[in-house]
């Protein structure tokens, strides 16, 4: 009987053991979804607007956008959080005033930023807090607008799918 005993109890130990290494798993894995690319529309191009209006009136005075464009960008960013850069902005900018924007302000010239270096725009503005935005990682611009893509490639991309399908092609209605 006492064999039956350590078997069953075995046996039960083993099953809690799979349920919490799966409960964990699941934890691990809705951390990771929650988490999202810059590639993936992180922001709306209202946002990006408002955003380029900010940069226009604080920052455009100061900063030239190739300073935060293109592989200066990359160096600097790519791998990091959209918090990360947001926090740079804040706590250093404008250079005479740190941190006197509202908020908002700072994530709009965040997701101006973002449009800059040709992430794609999506249905909502970036997140307010401070754990959404940590939520966002930089990964690396779409692949499409680097700096050796000639303006043919961008002139076809700008008119739509249906003008990249041959650029000899035309199409009647």
């Amino acid at each position: 009987m006492a064999f039956y005993e350590v078997r069953g109890v075995l046996a039960f130990s083993m099953i809690v053991s799979l349920l919490c290494a799966g409960a964990a798993w699941a934890q691990d894995s809705a951390a990771a979804a929650a988490e999202r690319p810059t590639t993936s529309g992180v922001f709306s191009a209202k946002q990006a607007e408002r955003g380029e209006g900010v940069y226009k009136t604080v920052c455009q005075s100061c900063h030239a956008k190739s300073e935060y464009t293109g592989d200066k960008f990359k160096v600097a960013w790519v791998t990091k959080s959209a918090f990360d850069v947001f926090d740079q902005i804040r706590t250093t900018m404008p250079e005479d005033n740190p941190g006197s924007l509202e908020r908002q302000q700072y994530i709009d010239v965040l997701a101006y930023i973002f449009s800059l270096n040709a992430y794609p725009a999506g249905a909502n503005d970036l997140p307010g807090d401070d754990d959404g935005l940590k939520k966002i990682k930089i990964d690396n611009p779409p692949p499409l607008f680097s700096s050796r893509v000639s303006s043919r490639v961008l002139a076809v991309r700008a008119l739509g799918s249906r003008a990249a399908a041959h650029p000899r092609v035309t199409f009647r209605k």
